[in-house]
């Protein structure tokens, strides 16, 4: 009787231990959750992107696809398309009060996406008409993506929709974007294509996103802070946005839209008054960001006087830079890296590290813009130090951050 009755205590006690929970690979890990996977994804890419333009450049090998079209397709729909797919599908429940996506949701996305960027790098040294079969592939991902971001809308119970429906808009004409990519390929249409991906789509989206976010976590930090945004502000840059992406297609000049749109958002952003010396680096480094905005359609405006005046002055791609590597890009890590730490039980901050990478964004931004600028003092070695500039920062970045994304 005796050991029978140790059997069953034995047993008893057994049962009220729980079970280990199954141990997560690192890869199970990656892909938990949306900004893990879009975020890595969006640093192999960058770095591989511009590695091998950067190379090209240097003469060390050959695409044989136009430059423009490398360079524009690829990081417009690509790599930061893949960032702020991460961000969005990590906000947008919450800005709608919906359950998270599932990975069954946003894993497709993901491999389309990548496996069309892949194959776009591999018919990039074959040809430009070659290019047709992974831009589809891509524009797959970014379908199911526009109609996963339309989900939560759709089923959102919640009152005030504005800036997702702003979202939704730029995302929209993304797909737009793509189309024109694609029928370039057959017929002239990249100053249009260009236009609506760049302006309407990738610059409009990353400014909904910054007025949305900036001021709200101003609020929610500096004791005293109280937003101050216009109602209208968003329609009246989209209007602005259009008239130049109108204009420039035409090959018009398009002073009065660029400014309108210095002067619209120069204001908007006085108005903010964004609380820098009282803002702890996190916040300051996303505050300094969307002032390259001013600056980009600034020399915009320069550039459309002096035409008008006849005493042209051609700035090469320094606006266009102003707003990619000074906006998107010192965006791109500040948000990344607040996302990355929150969401991993770490209080976002940045330290002197982070805020060095910053810096780094900051003389990558400036030296392209006065390569443009000032071409005659050496504008090929100024292009490639940018490249190795931009290795180099998501190299640093990586190293601090992305392990984070491999943990339980």
């Amino acid at each position: 009787m005796q050991p029978t009755e140790g059997l069953v205590v034995v047993v008893f006690v057994s049962s009220l231990t729980p079970p280990e929970p199954p141990k997560t690979t690192a890869l199970q890990n990656l892909v938990a959750q949306p900004h893990r996977l879009f975020f890595f994804a969006g640093v192999v890419n960058g770095v591989l992107f511009v590695a091998l333009l950067g190379l090209h450049y240097a003469g060390l090998l050959s695409l044989h696809v136009s430059v423009g079209l490398y360079h524009a397709y690829a990081m417009t729909f690509i790599v930061f398309t893949q960032f702020f797919a991460g961000f969005l599908l990590t906000t947008f429940p919450r800005y709608l009060s919906r359950p998270s996506a599932s990975p069954k949701a946003y894993l497709p996305i993901a491999w389309l996406m990548n496996g069309g960027g892949l194959l776009f790098i591999a018919l990039s040294f074959v040809s430009e008409m070659a290019l047709v079969a992974p831009m589809l592939v891509i524009l797959a991902g970014y379908v199911k993506l526009c109609l996963l971001l339309l989900d939560f809308q759709t089923k959102s119970t919640v009152t005030n929709k504005t800036d997702t429906t702003w979202m939704l808009r730029a995302f929209a004409l993304g797909l737009v974007g793509q189309l024109l990519f694609i029928a370039d390929l057959f017929i002239p249409a990249y100053s249009l294509a260009l236009g609506v991906s760049f302006y309407l789509y990738l610059f409009f989206i990353v400014l909904i996103v910054s007025q949305k976010m900036m001021p709200f976590f101003a609020a929610n930090t500096i004791i005293g802070y109280t937003m101050n945004k216009s109602k209208h502000f968003l329609l009246l840059v989209f209007v602005a946005l259009i008239l130049k992406v109108v204009l420039e297609a035409l090959n018009m000049n398009a002073f009065v839209a660029d400014s309108a749109l210095f002067s619209i958002i120069t204001y908007e952003l006085l108005k903010w008054r964004l609380p820098f010396r009282k803002s702890p680096a996190i916040l300051w480094v996303l505050f300094l960001s969307i002032w390259w905005v001013p600056v980009g359609f600034g020399l915009f405006v320069v550039q459309d006087f002096s035409a008008l005046v006849g005493h042209s002055i051609y700035l090469e791609k320094s606006p266009l830079h102003a707003l990619a590597l000074g906006y998107f890009t010192t965006v791109l890590v500040g948000f990344g890296t607040r996302v990355i730490l929150g969401h991993s039980g770490r209080t976002p901050k940045a330290d002197a590290y982070a805020v060095t990478l910053f810096g780094l964004i900051q003389a990558m931004a400036l030296i392209r813009i006065i390569a443009g600028i000032f071409p005659q003092f050496g504008y090929l070695h100024a292009v490639l130090t940018v490249a190795v500039l931009w290795i180099v920062v998501f190299g640093l970045w990586s190293k601090r951050y992305i392990h984070i994304l491999f943990e339980k």
